[in-house]
């Protein structure tokens, strides 16, 4: 099964910081459209169970980013707009993200 946090994490991180929701859920529509073409494509064809653990990790990975981006949100809410001495929250992501990428080298997993 495939890890496609790092994936989507990335495209998260170069949307506007200042988008709206629905670019992310955009964003989370296509990657699920390119995977299951993706899935449905491959040769010999992957079972129903298969192709719904990948649809499930997917789903788990955008599940992660979007709790992320709550937190986000609720820290630039905060009085101080969430600046701490390390950074903002977006820096903050960029480099978790990065992380992500450094120890999850990414699956071959279609291009959201």
């Amino acid at each position: 099964m495939a890890d496609y946090y790092p994936l989507i994490a990335r495209a998260i991180a170069a949307l506007d910081p200042n988008a709206p929701g629905e670019s992310r859920r955009a964003l989370y529509e296509r990657a699920r459209t390119a995977l299951i073409a993706q899935l449905r494509s491959v040769q010999p064809p992957l079972s129903e169970s298969e192709i719904t653990r990948e649809r499930l990790s997917l789903e788990e990975a955008v599940r992660k980013v979007e709790s992320e981006a709550a937190q986000r949100a609720r820290e630039a809410s905060r009085p101080g707009g969430g600046a701490r001495a390390g950074g903002g929250s977006g820096d903050a992501f960029r480099r978790a993200s990065a992380r992500a990428t450094e120890n999850n080298p990414p699956a071959s997993a279609p291009p959201a």
